[in-house]
């Protein structure tokens, strides 16, 4: 397969992949509502369940630099999923649900990961500032099916979105036939590596200080919906907020990603601190559903240059025979750590307060984390 097919097909393989989140991430919580379940389990099912990818993501991340196979597990991840969301969809009962996403989690959250190193590497050293141009398929992606999502649903009913799923999936599996395992490092992987990489105290200091950010924003992943339906969205505007956000992050995939790497990281992640704190702060004193779903377009700016900045950022961090381990403890740091704290912490706020001081206490969470940053970049500056 030429280097061109093949990033065809990554494009495509981002494009569904990230299809699969853009119904999940809108539309699950709906569809968990209207099963009987409340916001505080809800959120803990959101929240809680996806904190095994803190394991899965490295763990799967390192079985793949060790036995140089991408393509291999993502075909067994994504038959997993299939076989493990019957008991997400069809069971009524909360203990089966919630253990059934931790599986579910599990197998799903390291496709991700794999597929952004498998762009990488198909890129190369010379090209790896047009990772940009690959992921920016994943947004679109996402905000086609958040957007579609809301009419087919609205049409076939909350309680079949199985059917949208399973679809996406099986569209995954085909395209993921046509990859190829060509691009891996030769040298070998042990987990002296893996130590390697978790010794690395730079490293580690830029995890922790991503997962400050992330905290808020997997709380607003769990919790926008419920709070868009408090304010009398309809499924169309909420699949269309979704879609919104997601058409946002394109040009800044598109034109900042080598421009990003002129600055320093931590500065960056100080400057996209600031920018959510901006972001929590109207949504916590906004009361239209209609301004709120404008203001998803906000999604490019904040996690959009969040993403850009922290996977760049990790790629330097580690060797490159690692770059799948290192990309996968940046994930589960900021999507199963982070979402674990974010996605029950904003269901308790959420039961007991109310989404808009939610909201509000978010923006306050996202200001300390932008004084931590800004003074760590200040100290490391003057240490030179």
């Amino acid at each position: 397969m030429t280097k061109t097919r093949q990033l065809r097909f990554l494009k495509a393989l981002t494009f569904f992949n990230m299809s699969n989140k853009g119904l999940i991430l809108p539309f699950l919580p709906l569809f968990l509502s209207f099963r009987g379940f409340s916001p505080v389990e809800i959120g803990t099912i959101l929240g809680i369940a996806p904190m095994v990818s803190i394991i899965a993501q490295p763990f799967f991340g390192y079985i793949s630099d060790k036995y140089k196979t991408i393509k291999g597990l993502l075909l067994f991840l994504y038959f997993a999923v299939i076989a493990i969301s019957f008991s997400i969809f069809f069971s009524t009962s909360y203990i089966v649900v919630f253990f059934s996403f931790m599986l579910f989690h599990f197998v799903m959250s390291p496709a991700g990961p794999l597929l952004d190193s498998m762009a990488i590497k198909s890129l190369g050293s010379k090209k790896r500032g047009e990772y940009g141009k690959i992921r920016l398929w994943g947004s679109i992606g996402f905000a086609l099916t958040a957007v579609a999502s809301g009419p087919v649903l609205g049409f076939i009913g909350i309680k079949n979105i199985y059917i949208v799923f399973w679809v996406l999936i099986l569209l995954l599996i085909s395209l993921t036939l046509f990859l190829k395992d060509n691009n891996h490092s030769a040298d070998p992987v042990s987990l002296n590596g893996v130590k390697e990489v978790l010794s690395n105290k730079n490293f580690m200091l830029f995890l922790f200080l991503c997962f400050l950010v992330m905290i808020p924003h997997r709380m607003n992943d769990t919790m926008l919906v419920l709070h868009l339906e408090n304010l009398g969205a309809t499924t169309f505007m909420i699949g269309a907020a979704w879609g919104l956000a997601a058409f946002s992050e394109v040009p800044v995939f598109y034109f900042l990603t080598q421009k990003i790497m002129k600055f320093h990281h931590l500065f960056l992640l100080g400057i996209v601190a600031m920018l959510f704190t901006l972001r929590w702060l109207l949504y916590g004193f906004i009361e239209s559903a209609e301004w709120i779903v404008f203001l998803q377009i906000s999604q490019g700016l904040t996690f959009g240059l969040f993403w850009l900045v922290a996977l760049q950022t990790a790629v330097s961090f580690v060797p490159n025979r690692l770059r799948s381990t290192g990309q996968a403890l940046l994930m589960s740091t900021c999507f199963g750590l982070g979402g674990a704290v974010g996605g029950t912490t904003g269901g308790t706020i959420f039961d007991n307060f109310g989404s808009q001081t939610m909201y509000q206490i978010m923006a306050s969470m996202t200001f300390i984390a932008m004084i931590g940053i800004f003074t760590t970049y200040k100290v490391k500056k003057l240490n030179g």
